[in-house]
């Protein structure tokens, strides 16, 4: 079960590779938007393992969790980077594979697929690792579970160090270079 900020690094690997073809801000913002219906389904359902629903699917992915993501790149990543430049002027820390994260592509095109492919790398990942997943939401009649094992505290302990080592290593590799 990777923890929601883990995400990104799978769709960072395609950005690494064509950094121009892609927002860097839509890939990780959209990679990470399908949990944010995590809390609110599981206060509704009470159950954490099953607090996934439309924003988890394919459908979902390219539809609301795009959408979410690519109005969160117009309206907060500027803030984001104007209050980065004021707090560390100077620095590269806005750099991310050689890129200057200031000068991302902006435009809706960019944004939409980039927000999109981000979720539905979510949505694939999440597959492998919970047991419930409406990947095929609403045509789907029951969880898609392609692991007997998923959601077991063994398989949640060893997939978080997997990804912990995944995520050390892209940021140690691309971070401001």
């Amino acid at each position: 079960m990777p923890l929601t900020p883990f995400h990104p690094v799978l769709p960072w690997l395609p950005y690494v590779r064509w950094p121009r073809a892609f927002s860097w801000w839509a890939v990780t913002l959209g990679a990470m938007v399908p949990d944010l219906e995590v809390v609110p389904m599981f206060l509704v359902s009470g159950d954490i393992y099953i607090a996934r629903g439309l924003m988890h699917s394919l459908l979902g992915a390219l539809t609301i969790d795009a959408a979410v993501t690519v109005v969160a790149v117009w309206l907060l990543v500027p803030r984001l980077i104007r209050w980065v430049d004021r707090r560390w002027p100077g620095t590269h820390i806005l750099t991310f594979a050689g890129q200057d994260l200031r000068r991302d592509p902006r435009d809706l095109p960019t944004l939409y697929a980039s927000a999109a492919f981000g979720a539905l790398t979510h949505v694939l990942v999440d597959v492998l690792n919970h047991a419930y997943n409406p990947v095929l939401w609403p045509w789907q009649k029951g969880p898609l579970n392609l692991l007997p094992f998923s959601d077991q505290l063994w398989y949640d302990l060893f997939t978080i160090a997997i990804w912990s080592v995944f995520l050390v290593v892209m940021m140690r590799k691309f971070w401001r270079r």
